[in-house]
């Protein structure tokens, strides 16, 4: 685990503090295993909790523990002293146990069969050799298969299916309901005549390990991990697209249908 600079400031200002860790929690309202999992660099708290940390640190005698925090959370999250699972997609994707996927318009890309995953990459990618596509092919639908740990519930629209050539449309039903029976993935879709109008890019909400959640927006130039200020927005926008969908055994009936 690397250490981060909200880390180490947490641990320098309790030391200066005098207070143990199970003081400390108790004096802002936190749990225990909380204040010591902050320390050992398994994630960072929401800005609330480090205001009240803050406060139960001043309170001890620590000047301006507020701010000094405040200060470290900023430059943790949005400098070099991200978490390790934090860095890159590959990271975050290693340390999920699950992963809410929405797609405004399209089949997640976890969840593409190789038929469509090669049809997706052929448009857009004009010129690329067969050689390149296939590799991409290859990396974009052994991904599952990669990370054995990581369930998904996935949203996405009815149409993204039915809008498909029939040979297509038949096998990417096929390739979902493999997953679905399997137990890792659970879907929603959302019917045929309805739309929806957030997410704007597909999103991705990660569940980790350690408790702590990530968020990433899919675009075409690459993944941006967002800040957790945008946590509640961005949640809220996948929690309303999956409000609009369909019920599992609904959505299933849907594929079943589309086969």
């Amino acid at each position: 685990m690397v250490s981060s600079i909200f880390q180490d400031c947490l641990i320098k200002l309790r030391d200066l503090s005098g207070l143990t860790q199970r003081q400390l929690a108790n004096r802002s309202g936190a749990s225990h295993s909380s204040v010591n999992r902050w320390e050992l660099g398994k994630g960072v708290p929401k800005r609330d909790n480090v205001e009240l940390l803050g406060k139960a640190l001043e309170d001890a005698g620590v000047q301006d523990a507020r701010t000094t925090l405040a200060a470290a959370l900023r430059r943790t999250v949005e400098g070099t002293g991200l978490p390790e699972w934090a860095r890159d997609l590959e990271s975050i994707e290693n340390s999920a146990r699950h992963v809410t996927t929405v797609t405004p318009a399209m089949v997640p890309g976890y969840l593409q069969c190789p038929e469509l995953a090669r049809a997706i990459f052929q448009a857009g990618m004009l010129g690329a050799s067969a050689d390149d596509v296939a590799h991409l092919v290859a990396l974009r639908t052994g991904r599952l298969e990669a990370l054995p740990d990581l369930n998904v519930t996935a949203v996405f629209p009815a149409s993204a299916l039915s809008c498909l050539p029939e040979a297509l449309r038949r096998a990417q039903v096929s390739y979902l309901l493999k997953w679905a029976d399997a137990g890792r993935v659970v879907l929603h879709l959302v019917p045929e005549g309805s739309g929806l109008l957030v997410p704007a890019a597909p999103l991705m909400i990660f569940r980790l390990r350690t408790g702590d959640i990530a968020v990433v927006s899919d675009h075409a130039d690459g993944n941006v991990i967002h800040e957790e200020p945008h946590y509640d927005r961005l949640t809220g926008e996948a929690t309303a697209a999956l409000a609009a969908s369909l019920p599992e055994a609904l959505s299933l009936d849907t594929l079943r249908k589309l086969a």
